[in-house]
């Protein structure tokens, strides 16, 4: 589940945009965002570049987010940079609303004429997550996952393989 806690500095009142290109720089801080139980938002600068004419508003921004994860194969907690950029078209006409990996179209509320890219901001950093979330401690220099170390306790048997002390102190109950 991923909620907005305060939404306002990622709504965008169309009367205070200049027309032509104009830029805003958006902070976020831990309690402006809430993502998923396993994931904890920390920070993201984003910075915003809109383009307004009198028919649509274009809204491209890119952001350098920080998140905290969970290690899913350490359960240490560290912290990842995300990086991300995305397009929004926003037509005043009625639109088929559309949205891919890099960029969406929406239409213009006609009674509010705000423009909100809350969801797509989430959704961006979202998408940013990996899928397999490995502490930088279980990484090598290439990025890649170091192989586990497996450790043997005991001494060899007649066989030549290694008895745990542990079972053999089992073995001497019979």
């Amino acid at each position: 589940m991923v909620a907005i806690v305060e939404t306002e500095k990622l709504i965008f009142n169309l009367q205070e945009i200049p027309d032509g290109r104009s830029s805003r720089l958006v902070k976020l801080q831990s309690d402006d965002l809430v993502l998923e139980r396993d994931l904890r938002f920390l920070e993201a600068d984003i910075e915003i570049g809109f383009y307004k004419t009198n028919h649509f508003v274009d809204v491209n921004f890119n952001l350098i987010a920080k998140v905290e994860l969970i290690c899913d194969r350490s359960l240490k907690n560290f912290e990842k940079e995300l990086e991300s950029s995305y397009h929004i078209h926003f037509d005043p006409n009625p639109v088929e609303e559309s949205e891919s990996e890099k960029g969406a179209i929406r239409q213009i509320p006609a009674l509010d004429l705000k423009v909100d890219i809350s969801k797509e901001v989430i959704d961006t950093i979202m998408l940013e997550i990996p899928i397999r979330k490995i502490h930088p401690d279980y990484l090598d220099e290439m990025g890649n996952p170091t192989l586990f170390k497996t450790k043997k306790f005991g001494d060899v048997d007649e066989e030549g393989e290694k008895i745990d002390p542990r079972w053999s102190a089992l073995k001497k109950l019979k």
